[in-house]
C-alpha cells in the first residue's frame, strides 16, 4: 500500500542520486582537464628549452663564424701588406693560447725550408728544437766567414714585431681556439705550440689550412690559395689534396 509521502521521497531520492552522478562526472571531468592542462604545459616548457637549446648553438656556431672571418681579414691585410711594402710578413699563431700577431722582416732572401722560421722564433717542440740544433753543429754552411756572405743569403731569417706590422697581439674570442694548422712543406699538421704563416713581396703566401673549434665543437677551416692570395672558409675539418703545398716546395 503506498502511503502520500512515498512518491515525494522516490522523487527526492533520484533528484539527489541524479545530483551525485552529476557532481561526480564534473569532478572528473574537472580533474580530466587539470591532466591535459599539465601535459600542454610540460609540451610547451620541453619546446621553449629544446628551442633555446637550437637558439643556442646557432649563436655558438655564428660566433665561430665571426672569428673566422675576422682571422680571414687579418690574413688578407698581411697579404696586401707583404706585397704592398715590399717586405717578408708572417703571421704567428699561438695554438696554446688562441692568440695571433704578425711580423716582418727586412731580410733579402727567405730561408727555403719552413722550420727554419719556426726555429728562429721558438715555434717547434723541446725535442725538435734539439735534433735541429744537432743538425746545424753537424752541418758546415758553405760561408764560415760573415764578408763571404755579404748578402746574408745563408743567415737565418729574423723576424720581429714593428709597426708597419700593424697586427698587434690578438685573442680569439667568445671560446673560439685553434684545433689545428697544417703548413705547405710539413706532413703532419700542428695542434700545439705555434705556428707561422708566411707572405712574400711577390704576391705570394704559404698554403695552409687554419682549423677553429669552438666549445660546441664546431669547426670552420680557413683554406689559404697561395697565388691569389684568397682565403676560403669551410664548414668542418678540411682535408688537403695529396699535392697540398707541392708547388711551394718545388719553387
Amino acid at each position: 500500500m503506498r502511503r502520500p509521502g512515498d512518491e515525494m521521497i522516490k522523487t527526492r531520492a533520484h533528484s539527489t542520486a541524479r545530483g551525485t552522478r552529476g557532481s561526480g562526472a564534473r569532478r572528473r571531468g574537472a580533474r580530466g582537464m587539470t591532466l591535459v592542462e599539465i601535459l600542454v604545459v610540460l609540451m610547451i616548457v620541453a619546446g621553449v628549452m629544446g628551442a633555446g637549446v637550437s637558439m643556442m648553438g646557432a649563436l655558438t656556431k655564428s660566433q665561430l663564424r665571426e672569428e673566422a672571418m675576422r682571422l680571414t681579414s687579418v690574413i688578407k691585410y698581411a697579404y696586401n701588406q707583404a706585397a704592398l711594402n715590399n717586405t717578408q710578413y708572417r703571421l704567428v699563431l699561438n695554438l696554446e693560447t688562441g692568440e695571433y700577431f704578425t711580423e716582418m722582416t727586412e731580410a733579402p732572401v727567405v730561408a727555403a725550408q719552413p722550420d727554419e722560421d719556426a726555429f728562429a722564433e721558438g715555434l717547434l717542440p723541446e725535442e725538435a728544437r734539439e735534433l735541429e740544433e744537432q743538425h746545424r753543429q753537424n752541418k758546415r754552411s758553405l760561408f764560415d766567414k760573415s764578408e763571404d756572405d755579404p748578402f746574408g743569403i745563408s743567415r737565418r731569417v729574423g723576424y720581429e714585431r714593428a709597426e708597419e706590422a700593424v697586427v698587434e697581439l690578438t685573442a680569439l674570442r667568445n671560446g673560439v681556439r685553434f684545433e689545428s694548422v697544417r703548413l705547405a712543406g710539413r706532413e703532419q699538421p700542428l695542434t700545439q705550440g705555434r705556428a707561422a704563416l708566411r707572405f712574400f713581396p711577390n704576391g705570394f703566401q704559404q698554403e695552409a689550412v687554419i682549423v677553429l673549434r669552438d666549445e660546441e665543437g664546431s669547426r670552420f677551416s680557413l683554406v689559404t690559395e697561395p697565388l691569389t692570395g684568397r682565403v676560403k672558409i669551410y664548414s668542418g675539418d678540411w682535408e688537403p689534396d695529396r699535392d697540398f703545398g707541392e708547388e711551394e716546395r718545388d719553387d
